[in-house]
């Protein structure tokens, strides 16, 4: 299954209204513009998975608000060559492969997630913690200011509370396995 996010912006919107803030309080809580969220909630703009955690944050709600959820969360096999992929846009470079359950009783997030060279991948901070391990290419993990990098078969525990990001350094695509607590989506 290729599953694509749908109606992010109007589940953003519904939100939002139902906390009676608006676009502005929104903007100065996460650090975005008014226009970026305002764009996201008329889907002329695609969030990434770290805007949608900060945005989530400050919504006082998880990230799987956003996703659909599995009817069956209990249990969760995938067979090889039939992954759960999940794409933030139909025509998105960000891809994950989706290895735990989905849904609001899940404690944790595992997944595969592939990003491109010159690739960098938000600046956030959340509370919970991140395991991540390099499968391929290699990339560098910020996390509270400091720079760690990491090559195939590295990995980095982290808590998630001081600012985080990564950046694809390898001339190829980097491919990294994460668990993720609490579950994001």
């Amino acid at each position: 299954m290729d599953a694509v996010l749908r109606n992010v912006g109007k589940r953003l919107r519904s939100l939002r209204r139902a906390q009676k803030r608006t676009l502005e309080e929104l903007a100065a809580d996460t650090g975005f513009t008014t226009g970026y969220l305002s764009q996201i909630e008329t889907g002329d703009a695609v969030p990434s998975l770290a805007a949608l955690a900060a945005i989530s944050a400050s919504l006082g709600t998880d990230m799987t608000a956003f996703f659909p959820f599995e009817p069956n969360p209990g249990v969760r096999v995938s067979r090889a060559g039939d992954p759960d992929k999940l794409r933030i846009a139909p025509n998105s470079r960000e891809e994950y492969v989706v290895l735990s359950s989905r849904g609001t009783s899940a404690a944790l997030t595992a997944l595969i997630a592939r990003y491109f060279p010159g690739d960098s991948v938000g600046r956030y901070s959340q509370f919970g913690e991140r395991f991540a391990l390099v499968l391929e290419g290699s990339a560098r993990f910020w996390i509270g200011g400091e720079p760690r990098l990491l090559e195939p078969g590295e990995f980095v525990h982290y808590t998630s509370h001081p600012e985080h990001s990564l950046d694809v350094v390898s001339n190829g695509p980097a491919e990294i396995l994460w668990f993720v607590i609490p579950a994001m989506i």
